[in-house]
């Protein structure tokens, strides 16, 4: 894979999951790099350094809206689209207001994870620099 491959996080607790959004992301011609928990994510966030963040809602100890806020909190720029398997109004809401650019429902189709990666293009130029 090229270097300058763009980098997509998959943050999901649930390795079926993970597995899966990997594979997705592959097909997209971008590189999924995979954390089974928040925690491992912002432990290897410097490293990483993804464009994109996959991110799971409801994960045990820190969950997405934990997450969000802690990426704020360090200046973490790069888009984050919170993924959930309980479509929540509530929810929904609390995580654009702590700084999601998208919101999708499990189980995420090709076409929506495309469209989801997209749209958040313009919001964050790395995406496009790859």
């Amino acid at each position: 894979m090229s270097e300058k491959q763009r980098i997509v996080a998959i943050v999901d607790d649930d390795e079926l999951v993970r597995r899966a959004l990997c594979r997705l992301v592959l097909s997209l011609s971008l590189k999924p790099v995979a954390f089974a928990s928040g925690e491992a994510f912002l432990q290897h966030l410097e490293d990483a350094r993804p464009s994109c963040v996959l991110l799971d809602f409801h994960m045990p100890n820190m969950n997405g809206l934990d997450i969000l806020h802690e990426l704020g909190a360090r200046g973490f720029e790069a888009a984050v689209i919170v993924i959930t398997g309980a479509d929540d109004d509530s929810v929904r809401e609390s995580c654009m207001r702590a700084g999601a650019a998208g919101f999708l429902n499990k189980p995420l189709s090709r076409d929506s994870l495309t469209s989801a990666i997209e749209a958040v293009r313009g919001k964050d130029m790395r995406l496009l620099q790859g």
